[in-house]
Formats: C-alpha cells, structure tokens, sequence
C-alpha cells in the first residue's frame, strides 16, 4: 500500500471526466479495508456496483463506514482519531461536497501509512505506549 498524491488524484478524476474517481473510490475503499484488518463495507467493486444501482445512496453509506474505519484503524495504533470523522464525511457529502470527503479520507489513509513506515514499515498490533520508570519501585 503506499500514499497517494492527493492534488493528482483530484485532477485526473478532472482529466478524466471521473474514470481516474472510480478507481479512487476503488482503492480507497480496498486500503482502509486493509489498514483495519477486515472488511467495513462491501469490496471496492462491489461498494462502485452499489452505489451506481442506488444512484449514489450506498456512497452516503460508504462515507460514513470509511469514516469510521479510518477511526478503528487510527485507534489501534494509539493514533489521534476523530470519533465523528464518519458523520464529517456524511454531511459534506449529502451537502454535495463528497470530494472534499475523499480528500479527507485519502489524508487519513496518507497519515496512517506514514505512521506504519516509520514504525519500521509494518504494523504490529495496538500502540502500547512504554511505562515510566518508578524510581521508588524494588
């Protein structure tokens, strides 16, 4: 999995006229299946399918569903997680704003990756953060 660019992602969906978006969409969905472990919603796909036979319905779903997958995934890393990311990116999309929820979503899965590569490039389960040493302790 590696970062992508943000502001490219943007102008090929542009240059595109939205092809280079379905599969944005695509990856998306499939990394922050993979940074959580598991599927949150159906497989990228299928979430694509879904949202082309609802007309758009099952992408409101799948806004709030990466939302809160960006949080589990952020949470077992002992990362700072928004609990209300998912509601964020539900709102801005029923606002017609659902692009600015992608870019937020693709920053959160950036911020992730980053995280896990200077762990030494893998994840090794929850964040436990060290104790402090008690220098009364026998």
């Amino acid at each position: 999995m590696e970062k992508k660019n943000i502001v490219l992602a943007i102008v090929l969906t542009l240059v595109t006229c939205g092809i280079y978006g379905i599969y944005w969409f695509y990856t998306m969905t499939e990394d922050v299946h993979r940074l959580v472990g598991r599927r949150t919603t159906a497989d990228g796909g299928m979430a694509i399918l879904y949202s082309l036979v609802t007309c758009g319905i099952y992408s409101l779903y799948w806004m709030y569903k990466m939302g809160e997958g960006l949080t589990e995934a952020k949470m077992m890393r002992g990362m700072m997680a928004d609990q209300n990311a998912g509601l964020l990116y539900l709102i801005l999309a029923v606002f017609g704003l659902g692009v600015i929820s992608e870019v937020l979503i693709q920053s959160a899965i950036n911020d992730i990756i980053d995280f896990d590569q200077r762990g030494n490039g893998s994840y090794n389960g929850p964040y436990m953060p060290q104790q402090p040493m008690n220098p009364y302790a026998q």
